[in-house]
């Protein structure tokens, strides 16, 4: 029990499964104590049924929110039992309608009995409670039904590892910078296009073609690799083309193309430039989606070197 109290809501399912068993057992200890051979999971079930508030197996699963499959293999289970019987759909022959049979009737009945001493029962746990526990549950499940733990925990993953990379200039003597800034490019481009001989003369030296023109290249590294790559080459004394953004396979999904995206307008800035542009493919929509989101804005009329650029975009700074 200490170890809830210190860890809280951390422990939250942990704990609520404890209760469960708890209520498990002492569900089954009192249906001993009525005299029902039943079993505590065939509850939701059988009631749905016994009440008519649902009579086919999916209306079933639908209304006590469990599985067509789980309600299916427990609705057998009280078939065997000789509780319920089962008969094909007049209509849809893939439905199966469900009712009590005789010995069906007396267990419900016996259960009207257990249920009105149970919501007695229940009722004076929940005068002792300073909360209403059942309203909390339930207004617990509406919210992480409206945005699930696992999504929660994703967005404040996706922060932590983003914390994680590290992003600074190539070094042109730095034959591992060199190589690393080759292959990410190379490897995206292969993928959606053909290397060009601009390509192939940026990547082969960046040093000459950026660097010694006063643009600059970018790296990322993230767990000990240079993972994402980006670039600033001079267009006029104030503005500079944004190229060679890529990140590998490898970190995709950690949101390092937005770091290093704006990193490099970050950098504009201290440079004092006021414009930047960018050539790209309408066919890289995850990359459109970035240059939008850091404020670049198409551009319409414009001739590229580039065989596959068929989008212009700028950002004035």
């Amino acid at each position: 029990m200490e170890l809830y109290r210190t860890l809280g809501y951390v422990a939250l399912g942990s704990y609520m499964r404890r209760l469960g068993e708890i209520s498990q057992q002492a569900s089954a200890q009192i249906y001993q104590m009525y005299g029902m051979d039943f079993e505590v999971k065939w509850f939701p079930v059988f009631l749905a049924i016994a009440q008519k508030e649902a009579e086919t197996v999916s209306k079933i699963a639908e209304y006590i929110g469990q599985s067509h499959v789980g309600v299916s293999l427990m609705v057998k289970e009280m078939v065997k039992e000789g509780f319920l019987e089962t008969q094909k759909g007049l209509v849809d022959k893939r439905e199966t309608n469900v009712r009590l049979t005789e010995k069906g009737g007396q267990m419900h009945a016996r259960m009207k009995e257990l249920l009105e001493d149970l919501e007695d029962t229940m009722n004076e746990v929940k005068n002792e409670c300073e909360t209403d526990v059942l309203r909390s549950l339930m207004e617990y499940e509406q919210v992480i039904l409206r945005k699930s733990l696992p999504e929660r925990i994703k967005s404040r993953l996706k922060i932590r590892e983003r914390n994680k990379v590290n992003i600074f200039p190539l070094d042109p003597q730095n034959a591992a910078h060199r190589e690393s800034f080759k292959r990410i490019n190379y490897e995206w481009i292969e993928r959606y296009f053909k290397v060009e001989p601009l390509d192939m003369e940026s990547l082969e030296n960046p040093d000459t073609f950026y660097l010694n023109k006063g643009g600059i290249v970018l790296l990322a590294e993230y767990q000990g690799a240079i993972v994402g790559t980006s670039a600033l080459k001079p267009m006029t004394e104030d503005s500079m083309e944004l190229s060679k953004m890529g990140v590998d396979n490898s970190a995709k999904g950690l949101g390092i193309g937005e770091l290093l995206g704006q990193s490099i307008v970050d950098e504009a800035r201290k440079m004092g430039l006021k414009r930047l542009y960018l050539e790209t493919n309408s066919r890289l929509l995850p990359a459109l989606n970035l240059y939008q989101k850091l404020g670049f804005k198409t551009v319409k009329d414009f001739s590229s070197p580039y065989s596959r650029a068929d989008v212009a975009m700028e950002l004035f700074l």
